[in-house]
C-alpha cells in the first residue's frame, strides 16, 4: 500500500481550486453588476494587496467550499452521468442500459431526474445536441471489444469463487441476468488496488482528475444556469452575456466530456488489472 501525504493532489486538484474557481467567480459576478465591461487589469488591481493572514483566510475557505462543491457534483454531474449513460463498469462490458427514465425506481427517483435536468439545464441541453444528436459520446462512453468483454467477464467469475462469493444463501436471485443490477465493480476496484502497487499511483491520478474535472463542470453549469436564467427568463437579451452564457456552457460539457474519459479510464485500469493477474 502507498503512504498517502496529509494533503494530496486530490486536496488540490478536487478542493482548493474548485472552491477558489467558485469564490473569484463570485467576485467577477459582483464586479460586472456594477460595470458596464470587464477590465481584468482593474479587477486584478483591486484584490492584488491582501495579507498574508488574508492569504490563509482565502485557503481555508476555498478549500471548505472545495469539499462542498465536490460533494454537490457527485450527487448531480456523477448521478446524471450514471443515469444517462450507466456506470463505466457496465457499458464498457455491454450490458444494456435501461436509460435516464426507465432506471428510475419511484417518483422520489423521477422528480430527483426532473431537478437534475432544471439545475444543469444549458449542460443537458449541450449533451442531448452534441452528445446524442452529432454523437459526440462516442469519444467517452465506448465499449469494450468482445474479445477483452469475455476476458473481463471470465476473470471477474474467478475472483469472485476465489473469494467465496458462490456461497451465498440466495444464489439464485443473480441469475437470468439479475446480477447486472449489482455492484460487482466495487469488489474489483478493492481488489485490484489491494493487489498492485504499480497501479495504484496511476488509480489515484484517475480519481483526483476525474473529481477535479467534475467539479469544473459542475461550477461551470451553475454559472450557465445562472446566466442562461438572466438571459431568458429576465429578458436580458445582451450580446455579452449571450457570449458568455455559450462559453460557460461550452466549457461545462467540455469538463463532462472530460470527466467521463477519466471516470471510464479509472474504471477501465481495474478491470485489465483483473485481467493480467496470473493469480486469478
Amino acid at each position: 500500500m502507498i503512504k498517502q501525504n496529509p494533503f494530496s493532489v486530490y486536496d488540490f486538484l478536487g478542493y482548493l481550486i474548485p472552491g477558489s474557481l467558485v469564490i473569484y467567480s463570485y467576485l467577477i459576478i459582483d464586479y460586472l453588476k456594477n460595470t458596464d465591461s470587464f477590465n481584468s487589469s482593474e479587477f486584478i488591481e483591486n484584490f492584488s494587496n491582501v495579507k498574508l493572514e488574508g492569504v490563509f483566510f482565502f485557503v481555508i475557505i476555498s478549500y471548505t467550499i472545495g469539499h462542498l462543491i465536490s460533494y454537490a457534483s457527485s450527487v448531480t454531474i456523477e448521478k446524471y452521468a450514471n443515469w444517462r449513460y450507466s456506470y463505466p463498469s457496465k457499458y464498457l462490458l455491454n450490458i444494456e442500459h435501461k436509460g435516464y427514465w426507465k432506471s428510475s425506481r419511484n417518483w422520489k427517483d423521477v422528480l430527483w431526474r426532473i431537478v437534475m435536468i432544471i439545475v444543469l439545464f444549458p449542460c443537458v441541453l449541450f449533451d442531448w445536441i452534441f452528445g446524442q444528436l452529432l454523437g459526440f459520446k462516442r469519444f467517452y462512453k465506448k465499449s469494450l471489444d468482445e474479445f477483452l468483454q469475455d476476458m473481463v467477464v471470465s476473470k471477474a467469475n474467478r475472483l469472485i469463487d476465489q473469494l467465496g462469493l458462490e456461497k451465498l444463501e440466495n444464489p439464485e436471485k443473480y441469475d437470468d441476468g439479475k446480477g447486472n443490477n449489482f455492484d460487482f465493480h466495487r469488489i474489483i476496484t478493492h481488489y485490484a488496488y489491494e493487489n498492485s502497487k504499480q497501479h495504484q499511483a496511476k488509480m489515484s491520478n484517475y480519481v483526483a482528475l476525474y473529481g477535479f474535472l467534475r467539479t469544473l463542470s459542475f461550477i461551470f453549469s451553475l454559472l450557465s444556469t445562472y446566466f442562461f436564467i438572466r438571459v431568458v427568463c429576465f429578458l436580458d437579451f445582451n450580446l455579452n452575456n449571450c457570449i458568455i452564457l455559450f462559453i460557460l456552457t461550452g466549457i461545462s460539457y467540455l469538463s463532462f466530456m472530460a470527466f467521463m474519459k477519466f471516470y471510464r479510464r479509472y474504471t477501465l485500469e481495474g478491470l485489465m488489472i483483473i485481467v493480467i493477474d496470473k493469480e486469478i
